[in-house]
């Protein structure tokens, strides 16, 4: 391996030690319900095709979806790819008082991925990616119980929650891969209540902290062919069984200098993810163009979670998208100049407030290129941006609209081995 790829094993060591620390800029007052806002990109050649990519795989990237993917690299060589994004948000709704904090930015290191094929059929891949949000502040007024008195209350909540996975790839034959992705799903998050008015004469503030964590498993499996001289077709599915987070969330309360409460294991419980499934089909024209399709469906409506105004419903994911790809020639062998994409993609969220369930829906549109290349070694870019809208302004809600730009970096080394060796 050269000292291009020990630098890149560095950058990838710094950014998961310092990931699950990044702060949340960006607000939404959806995030305090269930587990906060889900991460719906995988950060990767999806991010341009409407997050599209259950039944695509590549030699030559790696596609995060789909645990079975891993199995199509290259064997002999390292794969590392790292994304960041900035996403710009406005708020529209008759809540919202202050115009001149209707708008919030955020710009985050987002995911890092490791892959090699270790034998010609085995793939191993090992990263860590958001699996949610939290990040929310607004104020209100709140009664008190047994009493005709009400407090000004400020309320906010910032955290996250992430993946850290090792995945496991097999190639059963040249048209069926299966993966299995073990991950261990982990966070923090820090909820706050302050409030003011007829009750102390300084104000009162409530935290509380939750941890959690818990071990996720994801099965996959591609299947794909060629049906003649110009048409390819695969199909793919992807399954995560329930799975019960473990939860500890710690309490502290003050008014002023005074230690009202405070307890580091206030509460034990479990938060519940549930059942999970994807399918996808892709085909693909003269290896140049490429159309992908995807449902997928999360079962929240049996974790049985409720609260004021609002339950956790089932959610479903329609997602499509469209790639060319230009490809040309380097000392024979075939590589990919650029491609472009664009797709789309309606969620029906897993949020059901007032009576409404919360929808997702927008455009994205996708570029990339080879910035460098050597026979055994190649370092890519790729760009993605995404504008859509998610809630409505119906029933006291707020409407968010948003656009967000994630860049990845892909990188692709000579792996040395016993039978091979690197000649630049």
């Amino acid at each position: 391996m050269n000292k291009f790829s020990i630098l890149f094993f560095c950058c990838a060591g710094i950014l998961l030690l310092s990931e699950p620390v990044l702060a949340q800029n960006n607000t939404s007052p959806y995030s305090m319900l269930g587990i906060g806002d889900l991460e719906k990109s995988s950060f990767d050649r999806t991010s341009g095709m409407g997050h599209a990519g259950v039944a695509l795989s590549s030699n030559r990237f790696i596609y995060q979806a789909n645990p079975a993917s891993f199995a199509a690299l290259d064997q002999h060589f390292l794969f590392f790819e790292a994304s960041a994004r900035f996403k710009n948000v406005s708020y529209t709704g008759t809540p919202i008082t202050d115009l001149t904090n209707s708008i919030s930015n955020d710009l985050q290191f987002k995911k890092v991925s490791l892959g090699t094929k270790v034998t010609p059929r085995w793939a191993v891949g090992f990263g860590l990616h958001p699996y949610s949000t939290i990040s929310y502040s607004f104020a209100g007024v709140k009664a008190i119980q047994g009493s005709n008195l009400f407090a000004d209350a400020f309320y906010s909540g910032t955290g996250n929650t992430s993946i850290a996975h090792i995945t496991n790839s097999y190639a059963v034959n040249k048209n069926l891969q299966v993966g299995l992705q073990t991950s261990y799903v982990f966070g923090h998050t820090e909820e706050s209540e302050t409030l003011a008015g007829q009750l102390a004469d300084s104000l009162i503030n409530t935290v509380r902290n939750r941890t959690v964590g818990q071990a996720r498993f994801k099965f996959g499996v591609q299947y794909k062919t060629t049906l003649n001289k110009e048409w390819d077709v695969a199909v793919g599915g992807t399954y995560s069984p329930k799975t019960n987070l473990w939860s500890n969330t710690s309490v502290k309360a003050r008014s002023g200098n005074t230690i009202l409460l405070q307890n580091d294991y206030y509460e034990s419980s479990y938060f519940t993810l549930p059942v999970a499934y994807q399918a996808g089909v892709a085909a693909t024209f003269k290896k140049a163009f490429t159309l992908a399709l995807d449902y997928q469906y999360e079962g929240w409506r049996q974790t049985n979670y409720s609260g004021v105004s609002y339950v956790l419903d089932d959610s479903r994911r329609y997602s499509g998208g469209f790639e060319y790809s230009k490809k040309g020639s380097y000392l024979d062998q075939s590589y990919e100049k650029f491609f472009l994409q664009t797709g789309v993609f309606y969620t029906d969220s897993y949020l059901r407030i007032n009576g409404i369930q919360i929808k997702d829906y927008g455009l994205t549109l996708g570029a990339g290129a080879e910035l460098s290349r050597t026979p055994l070694s190649s370092l890519a870019i790729q760009a993605a941006l995404e504008l859509g809208v998610r809630g409505t302004t119906n029933k006291g809600l707020i409407r968010e609209s948003y656009t967000q730009f994630s860049l990845s970096l892909c990188y692709r080394d000579f792996w040395l081995s016993r039978k091979l060796k690197r000649y630049d």
